[in-house]
C-alpha cells in the first residue's frame, strides 16, 4: 500500500465518524421554537475541515491505528450519548433556552459533555494521522471553544429550577473526562 493510499484510508475513518456525528446531531438536537439557531455551531465543522488544509507527512500504520481506535471510541461515545437522550429535548450548542431536565444516565453519569468529548476525540484522530503544529492548535482552539460552550450551559443550569441538582451533578462528574476521585 502506498503512503497516499494509507493516508486516504486512514483519514476515511475519522471523516466518516465526523459525518455521522454531524448528521446524528442534526437528528437529535432541536432548535428553539421561534428562534434562529446559534451560528456558532458551524465552528465545529469549519474546524474539522481546517484539519485537512495543508500538506501532511505520510502516516505510518501505528498512527493510523491510533486514529482508528480514537475514532471508534468517539463514535461509540457519541452513539451512547445520542441513544441516551433520544426523545428528550436537547438544544444546539450556544442556544439560549432554559434547561427543562437534567440527564444523568448513560455517559452523562460520568461526563457532563460526552458529545463535546466525542467531537474532540474525532478531531484528535485526524491530528494523529496528519500531525502538525497548525492542526494541534486547531484542536486546542476547539478545546477552548467546547470549554466556553460548557461554561455557557452551566450558567443556563445555574439560572434554572435545577440549579441545586446540577451543582451536585457537577461535583460527581467531569466536564469532558470522567472524574475518578
Amino acid at each position: 500500500m502506498s503512503a497516499a493510499d494509507l493516508r486516504a484510508v486512514a483519514l476515511a475513518v475519522p471523516t466518516g465518524v465526523f459525518v455521522w456525528q454531524i448528521f446524528g446531531a442534526a437528528v437529535i438536537f432541536r432548535r428553539i421554537e421561534g428562534r434562529r439557531g446559534s451560528s456558532l455551531a458551524q465552528v465545529i465543522s469549519i474546524a474539522f475541515f481546517a484539519l485537512y488544509i495543508g500538506p501532511a507527512a505520510s502516516p505510518n500504520i501505528w498512527a493510523a491505528a491510533v486514529a482508528w481506535v480514537g475514532s471508534l471510541a468517539a463514535l461509540l461515545l457519541f452513539e451512547w450519548a445520542r441513544r441516551t437522550i433520544r426523545g428528550q429535548f436537547f438544544s444546539y450548542i450556544f442556544s439560549s433556552d432554559t434547561p427543562a431536565f437534567l440527564c444523568t444516565s448513560g455517559p452523562f453519569a460520568y461526563v457532563r459533555n460526552p458529545f463535546y468529548t466525542s467531537y474532540l476525540m474525532t478531531m484528535a484522530s485526524v491530528v494523529a494521522i496528519r500531525p502538525s503544529l497548525l492542526r494541534g492548535l486547531v484542536v486546542l482552539g476547539m478545546v477552548g471553544y467546547f470549554f466556553a460552550a460548557a461554561v455557557f450551559e452551566e450558567r443556563k443550569f445555574a439560572r434554572s429550577a435545577m440549579a441545586k441538582d446540577y451543582e451536585a451533578y457537577k461535583q460527581r462528574t467531569g466536564r469532558f473526562i470522567p472524574k475518578f476521585v
